[in-house]
């Protein structure tokens, strides 16, 4: 247990340190890093941290043009608290419960909306997902192209190393994690727009989705 408290105790201090975290979401971090952990083993964490580095990534990736358009990027692009609950919950409570591919969808659907908002939003061809109307970028529920092929690549990088790693299947985790990323979407263009749910909110709705999903495929 010592070597589980230290070893995520030395990457909440490297991810508030580098600025990938704020100091309340590295030790949030901490805290679902340690039970995650605590309940499996370092090769669960290793897709949480391969989460963070891609994510990461994907949000400093032409930051400064996102300023420019009024991307919602706080913190200078530091993750906090909010965005841990809300992506950290749903592969927290999987991880719990001992399923490996309902982790995986979960942090799968993480990956895919990441990529497909944070870069997704350079893209000018946004549209409305529930009108299909044109929408400026970075609108919530806005989906285009370029996000939507990202929102793949993000899901098929965790369903990979989820094969690696886990050896589990990775249609399933793959599956769970688009769809569960075009869920954030739904909710986005719906509730979230008319301020019945926050992003945190959507984001944990969005990911207990995709690991539900990917659970449901393997068992039916």
């Amino acid at each position: 247990m010592l070597q589980v408290f230290a070893g995520c105790f030395v990457l909440a201090f490297v991810t508030w340190k580098t600025e990938v975290l704020s100091a309340p979401g590295s030790i949030m971090a901490f805290i679902i890093g340690s039970l995650i952990w605590a309940m499996n083993d370092f090769y669960w964490i290793s897709v949480l941290i391969l989460f963070l580095v891609v994510g990461y990534i994907g949000t400093k990736w032409d930051f400064d043009t996102k300023k420019e358009i009024g991307s919602e990027e706080e913190n200078n692009g530091k993750r906090g608290l909010k965005n841990i609950l809300g992506n950290g919950t749903s592969p927290a409570f999987f991880a719990v419960i001992s399923s490996p591919v309902g982790f995986l969808g979960s942090v799968s659907t993480a990956l895919a909306d990441t990529l497909a908002s944070e870069v997704g939003v350079l893209s000018k061809r946004t549209r409305l997902i529930t009108k299909w109307e044109k929408v400026e970028p970075g609108t919530n529920g806005a989906v285009s192209p370029l996000g939507t092929l990202l929102s793949a690549v993000g899901a098929g990088i965790i369903a990979v190393m989820g094969y690696l790693l886990l050896g589990i299947n990775p249609l399933a985790p793959f599956l769970g994690g688009f769809l569960g990323c075009q869920i954030d979407s739904l909710l986005g263009a719906t509730l979230e727009r008319k301020g019945y749910i926050t992003k945190s909110g959507v984001n944990l709705v969005a990911t207990f989705s995709g690991g539900l999903i990917s659970f449901l495929i393997v068992i039916l």
